[in-house]
């Protein structure tokens, strides 16, 4: 019995040493500091001498040396401002202060007044550079002018508030949300928003330029989409609706889907109603499948004939190109970002119009029907794009616009046709 005592208190002993660095010092304390030892060694019916009592304190002079290096790496003092660090050393002292070892206590009392004024000293050599950057954060979701940015950019800060500050929303307060809250509020993500817009809305609030503040303004708002990942955004339009899976297409150089091209193709026919009509995206792949009798009651509330431009998007699993249809001059136009033509795509959509008069009885347009391949048109230089230029080609087509855009234009023009989509509107 007195053998598996002993090997049990030589466990205990074991245990405490090696579970010192994952539990933390509070377990440190638990199994080193004196009372809780020799509650533990009367559980195990061994008596507490004086050598028992000498190792304890060199246990606890270990404990001591080995705080010291956690408060010397403790990076409290660069992240936060002088009342947070008194504040934090306040409750360390009160812990030390808390346990009723004299010797511990008063070996650490130079050490802790060393370390205060270590402390203050450098939180207030860091309030400066931290209130830069802090401050920026706070400008960029509608902090008003007597912030703390204000300090950073030359202001004297004003005591009172002024009838002039925006409301704000601090820690949840009743207020007015923040620019970048009303950004989300309104599209669902931050995928719209540009640094051009943050860079206008820093001006507003306090008449400054910021554009050397770039790098920190990005890498702020990618912070905050970090902390907003998760949405139940949605749009309805018709009978359309998108989610932020397809909203997310619009994002980056992703391709983008059926659901947001179909959307947009019924804005741009919402637009000029007499004028266009737009073929859903399914449209092509349903008629080479089942032939004119699988599409023929697409167009039964339509008389097709009647519009000036038919616009038809080719999806061909990869790639979109676009199929355009002048009724007034019969001409079938093909545009392409690419530079690809598919001559059999234009022959289906040919053959289809021929039987859709015919079965409309208009034999007017039963002849006289011409193909083109339109070549001047802009180009896409990357694999990912081709979306977003057959929309900007319908966009232009239909309210008659030149096509005044590039590859370059196309971060722009993501961005724009996301806000066209979310207001169910098209913009200038």
């Amino acid at each position: 019995m007195k053998k598996q005592r002993k090997i049990l208190w030589r466990k205990g002993i074991h245990l405490a040493f090696s579970e010192k660095w994952n539990t933390g010092f509070g377990g440190f304390k638990k199994f080193y500091f004196h009372q809780q030892l020799c509650i533990l060694k009367a559980k195990l019916g061994r008596p507490v001498t004086w050598s028992r009592h000498l190792r304890h304190f060199q246990c606890r002079k270990k404990a001591l040396q080995i705080q010291k290096t956690w408060i010397q790496d403790e990076p409290l003092f660069v992240k936060t401002k002088s009342n947070v660090a008194v504040q934090n050393l306040s409750t360390l002292s009160s812990k030390v202060k808390g346990k009723d070892t004299k010797h511990f206590i008063s070996s650490s009392r130079t050490f802790l007044k060393l370390q205060a004024e270590k402390l203050l000293s450098s939180a207030k050599n860091s309030d400066h550079e931290y209130s830069g950057e802090k401050s920026l954060l706070k400008a960029a979701t509608d902090i008003p002018a007597n912030s703390v940015l204000s300090q950073a950019s030359g202001h004297r800060p004003r005591t009172e508030p002024q009838a002039s500050d925006p409301p704000m929303k601090f820690n949840g307060e009743s207020q007015s949300p923040g620019f970048l809250d009303e950004v989300m509020k309104k599209y669902g993500s931050l995928v719209p928003l540009s640094e051009k817009d943050v860079l206008g809305r820093l001006k507003d609030v306090f008449n400054e330029d910021f554009s050397n503040r770039k790098p920190f303004i990005n890498r702020e708002i990618t912070n905050y989409r970090a902390r907003h990942q998760k949405c139940n955004f949605r749009i309805f339009y018709n009978k359309h609706m998108l989610d932020m899976d397809d909203l997310a297409t619009l994002d980056g150089q992703n391709w983008l889907n059926d659901q947001v091209i179909n959307m947009y193709g019924e804005l741009i026919m919402d637009a000029v109603p007499d004028k266009v009509h737009f073929f859903n995206s399914f449209f092509h792949r349903q008629l080479v499948t089942k032939g004119y009798n699988g599409v023929k009651r697409w167009t039964k509330k339509v008389d097709l004939f009647k519009k000036s431009l038919l616009l038809i998007p080719i999806h061909l699993e990869v790639h979109w190109s676009l199929i355009t249809v002048t009724l007034s001059n019969r001409i079938i136009s093909f545009y392409d970002s690419q530079g690809i033509h598919f001559k059999f795509c234009v022959e289906n959509i040919r053959k289809y119009l021929l039987t859709e008069a015919r079965e409309k009885n208009r034999p007017e347009f039963l002849q006289g029907w011409q193909t083109a391949v339109t070549k001047c048109i802009p180009q896409q230089k990357n694999d990912s794009d081709c979306g977003v230029f057959v929309l900007q080609y319908c966009k232009c087509l239909a309210l008659e616009q030149p096509f005044q855009f590039s590859q370059e234009d196309m971060p722009r023009v993501r961005k724009r046709i996301y806000k066209e989509l979310c207001e169910c509107r098209l913009m200038d």
